[in-house]
């Protein structure tokens, strides 16, 4: 993937900050320009009535935003010889980002934890961004200095996964790699329900172990990256839960998953596998979009796929 320019939405907060230091070190490894993105959104305070005083307050703010602005983009400059610039937005923070990404080829944006009803039903600007944004989005969970030495890649099943693939392996060539996919057991459960011989289960689950490890490697292959540098795993369990704990297990530094095409009611129902891990995973995550944006890519896609022995693990 190129990548000439970096956006890096900055907030002032912590994990923002913690962004520009891990864009500055992406820049300097890829010689690419840096963009630093502060969005001020209208005044909100029902204390500020008037209209004068509003303007008064969100000139006070830009004042300041872009005193900072200057500083970091100074050091950047001054310590990384890097192409910086900046520029401040007025406006809805997440529309406001999602233009600006028009003209880079990466986000960088500082992550959120949140728990409980929080994670149900409020999301993320780096969640409510993943489903608009044309370009992969680099979620910062942490304060990691250097590069990634782990990278974990999750994969859902499918073929159109083969860009989180080839993004990480062409960002960070250097991670040790681990491909990874989690297969649910509903029908085995089924089977137990309905008496099925034990035998029968266990052989049906060997069955998939094989095919699924065939759909990594193939997958691997497609991405053009050597079976010799990356580990291919497979897990039985709920997506989101299966991801966690070979993070954990593996201590990756990054998780690099493929964000769907947007669907505003598909993104708000609590449960789905890519916001259940942006709230809770604690390592950097690099979402990568969905490559397939038309019917005509869906369907040859989908011509491709029925070819495969994956295919034939989906349907077992």
């Amino acid at each position: 993937m190129k990548l000439n320019n970096i956006l890096v939405a900055v907030s002032f907060s912590e994990r923002s900050i913690d962004a520009v230091r891990k864009a500055v070190r992406l820049a300097a490894d890829r010689d690419a320009g840096i963009t630093l993105l502060h969005v001020l959104e209208p005044v909100k305070r029902h204390g500020v009535r008037r209209l004068s005083d509003q303007q008064a307050l969100l000139r006070a703010r830009m004042t300041q935003a872009r005193k900072e602005l200057a500083r970091y983009a100074g050091e950047i400059a001054a310590k990384d010889r890097l192409p910086v610039s900046f520029r401040i937005e007025i406006g809805e923070r997440v529309s406001s980002i999602a233009r600006a990404c028009e003209e880079a080829d990466l986000l960088v944006i500082g992550g959120t934890q949140m728990r409980g009803l929080a994670a149900a039903f409020h999301r993320s600007t780096a969640e409510r961004l993943a489903g608009i944004c044309r370009v992969p989005i680099l979620v910062v969970n942490g304060p990691h200095e250097g590069r990634y030495a782990r990278a974990l890649v999750p994969v859902d099943g499918d073929y159109e996964s083969v860009s989180a693939l080839s993004a990480v392996a062409q960002l960070w060539p250097h991670a040790e790699l681990t491909l990874f996919h989690a297969m649910d057991t509903r029908q085995e459960q089924l089977m137990r329900m309905h008496d099925v011989p034990l035998w029968v289960v266990r052989k049906r689950q060997t069955l998939r172990m094989a095919r699924g490890l065939n759909y990594l490697k193939a997958l691997a292959a497609r991405a053009e990256v050597s079976t010799k540098s990356i580990a291919f795993r497979l897990a039985y369990g709920d997506a989101w839960r299966a991801v966690l704990s070979m993070q954990n297990e593996l201590d990756a530094q990054i998780v690099v998953m493929m964000k769907r095409e947007a669907s505003a009611l598909i993104d708000f129902i609590p449960g789905g596998t890519v916001r259940h891990l942006l709230t809770r995973l604690r390592c950097d995550v690099l979402l990568t979009p969905d490559p397939a944006r038309s019917r005509a890519a869906r369907g040859r896609m989908a011509h491709e796929q029925s070819r495969h022995p994956m295919d034939l693990l989906m349907s077992s």
